[in-house]
């Protein structure tokens, strides 16, 4: 913008000019006065070229991993481009930065010089890293909302907490991870902040609606800061979910660069997708962020579960020590398992037997076992919400007043701490090689498993009784007919098989989906649904399972079109750390459509090579009705190799 001109120069340029010469004194006079207004400032211009140091350029700056980690630029999933994984625009000072991180950048210094829209408070990561590769770096400046928030935060470390896995509740069967900044002066961890991704989902929906929102990416994904024994309190005791804490070796420097960065994504959000940019991942770019030394997140190239999370944090050499926080159900469990029979039944009775006493024939060191044990199956009937009212609370307060007069200070030892860490058990991905023979001819079949673990995998590491599958398909060749056939595609392959005992009676459930071949039905791959209840029990270190199993078959080539079937199940399963055992019987009577007259028999044993091979072997038999109406039985057996990776 050019001002009003002295009036010296003024008059001196509005003269008229009568000659050559005087045309060209003119033209030098104008020469002077765009130099002088220029050198006095009376011209300004819109200088946006960044004071970087010798030998770098904005486009190689931009493309620096450090540059793209603080603007999320990271690759993850099926189809994945070269883009911001930020969502929102207004994480963006340039209209072209979600995609075009030069453009970010140069936007990002014109911003930050200026101090537009306070734009070094909103973005002090940013500040910071810019000003490492400035000759002329920016002043910080005072941002007292900011300073406010991080001294209260009042960061000396980080520790990624791991929620062990919760088949009840889609968002958590993978288990789950945030993070938790440990101060550098209050003594109790729990009185720390927590920093936790989740999607902001709708709580009127429902799971089937939840689970297809959150494959799709149809809710947004937040970071929220909250303290952490509100964290602690969700997981172990309203979900009853252990947790592993996992303290991080990250320099001073490094935390505060993350501190910055936690701020500047407050309030940016995502598309959150259950399989990929989740919780644990984008807990991965917040820490990818804070240093030059991170990279983790872009080892993930098709899914993320939250165990490999921690394992590549352990790959890097970044984890220091690991501790262990039992949930309220271990601690009754471990209970339990240290008490008499008799003395269980008697918690038991004082809190669902109004007045039963406390006999005067126990000594100390029982009753203090018999009222911590009731006391704590009161606060996970609270918790669990089993009850209502106020007696409840009444009876907790009874219980706690009669253990306090007591001696004894240790009824219990801490429970114990499991040989084997959710992170250390094997691989979430399988590859499968079979060798197999049927009653009719021998095979050769490959299996792919996406997640992650069902009942004859090593259990170290993972829930007993659980099987989580998704996305299990596999490819036979047979032999004599040479010919390959697509033999199965299991979609979801989920079984929750957990122990009643006297104080806790869940009920075990199941539910499978995808595409198979059924004995009964011949040749054709057809679309079935599989679900039912049951009950579990253990004994002895052996679990056995009593279900009632329902099943939907759907394809043309069925009589009527589909098959609806029903009837019981038993699973008697054997895990240990070397080698596991299954057996399986099923009978489906046929309800309606097609008549299978089904009956199954599985057997199978595996043995554990190492954490990540396995050999396994398993047979079936199958009594069943053949669509020529005539009653037939099949065979096959299988030895196959495990790859986990």
């Amino acid at each position: 913008m050019i001002r009003r001109l002295p009036h010296y120069l003024h008059t001196r340029l509005t003269t008229p000019a009568c000659s050559a010469p005087r045309r060209l004194n003119r033209i030098a006079g104008w020469l002077l006065t765009i130099w002088l207004i220029a050198c006095s400032g009376w011209v300004s211009a819109d200088d946006t070229e960044l004071p970087l140091k010798p030998g770098v350029t904005v486009d190689q700056l931009a493309q620096t991993k450090s540059w793209r980690h603080l603007l999320h630029y990271h690759q993850v999933g099926l189809f994945s481009p070269d883009t911001s994984q930020a969502d929102d625009p207004a994480f963006f000072l340039s209209p072209d930065g979600a995609w075009d991180p030069a453009a970010e950048l140069q936007a990002t210094w014109v911003a930050l010089r200026d101090n537009t829209d306070n734009a070094r408070c909103r973005f002090p990561a940013r500040l910071h890293w810019l000003n490492q590769h400035l000759t002329q770096p920016i002043a910080t400046g005072h941002c007292p909302e900011f300073e406010k928030w991080r001294d209260e935060i009042d960061a000396g470390g980080l520790t990624l907490i791991f929620p062990a896995a919760y088949l009840n509740s889609p968002s958590s069967m993978f288990g789950h991870t945030l993070m938790r900044v440990d101060s550098r002066h209050r003594s109790n961890d729990l009185l720390d902040y927590s920093i936790n991704y989740a999607a902001n989902a709708d709580p009127d929906d429902n799971e089937l609606v939840f689970s297809f929102k959150g494959l799709t990416g149809g809710y947004p994904g937040v970071f929220s800061v909250l303290p952490y024994y509100e964290k602690v309190r969700e997981y172990s005791y309203l979900e009853a979910r252990d947790v592993w804490e996992y303290q991080l070796d990250i320099r001073p420097d490094e935390l505060d660069q993350f501190i910055r960065h936690v701020w500047e994504m407050k309030d940016v959000r995502f598309d959150y997708y259950f399989f990929n940019e989740n919780c644990s991942y984008h807990l991965l770019t917040l820490l990818d962020a804070a240093g030059e030394r991170f990279d983790l997140s872009d080892t993930f190239s098709t899914d993320v579960i939250p165990a490999d999370t921690v394992r590549a944090l352990n790959r890097a050499g970044l984890i220091r020590e690991a501790r262990f926080r039992p949930s309220s159900l271990t601690r009754m469990k471990a209970m339990q398992a240290a008490m008499r029979p008799e003395d269980r039944q008697l918690a038991y009775q004082l809190v669902n037997v109004p007045g039963t006493p406390l006999p005067d024939t126990l000594d100390p060191h029982r009753k203090a076992q018999v009222l911590e044990l009731a006391f704590q199956y009161t606060r996970y009937l609270a918790v669990q919400r089993k009850r209502e009212g106020e007696a409840l609370p009444r009876l907790s307060l009874s219980l706690l007043s009669q253990r306090s007069k007591l001696d004894t200070t240790h009824a219990f030892p801490e429970p114990p701490v499991p040989d084997t860490r959710d992170d250390e058990g094997h691989r979430s991905h399988r590859h499968q090689f079979t060798l197999g023979h049927t009653d009719n001819q021998a095979y050769l079949e490959y299996g792919l498993r996406m997640a992650y673990h069902d009942w004859l995998d090593p259990a170290p590491g993972y829930i007993g009784g659980a099987r989580l599958e998704m996305f299990h398909a596999r490819l036979r060749y047979l032999m004599e007919d040479e010919r390959v056939q697509v033999q199965e595609v299991r979609l979801i392959d989920i079984a929750s098989l957990t122990p009643r005992d006297t104080f806790i009676k869940p009920l075990s459930w199941f539910v499978s989906t995808g595409f198979r071949r059924p004995v009964p039905a011949g040749a054709p791959l057809v679309a079935y649904l599989r679900a039912g209840p049951g009950l579990s029990y253990a004994f002895m270190g052996q679990q056995v399972a009593f279900l009632l199993s329902t099943e939907l078959d759907a394809d043309n080539d069925l009589d009527k079109g589909y098959h609806l079937g029903s009837g019981p199940g038993v699973v008697w399963l054997s895990q240990h750390p070397g080698w596991s055992v299954l057996a399986e019987w099923t009978r489906r009577y046929d309800l309606a459509g097609a008549r299978f007259h089904q009956q199954t028999t599985r057997v199978g044993i595996s043995t554990h090579q190492s954490v990540d091979r396995q050999l396994r072997l398993e047979g079936t038999y199958h009594d069943f009705r053949h669509a020529s109406g005539q009653d037939a039985h099949a065979w096959s057996v299988a030895l196959s190799l495990m790859w986990y990776y």
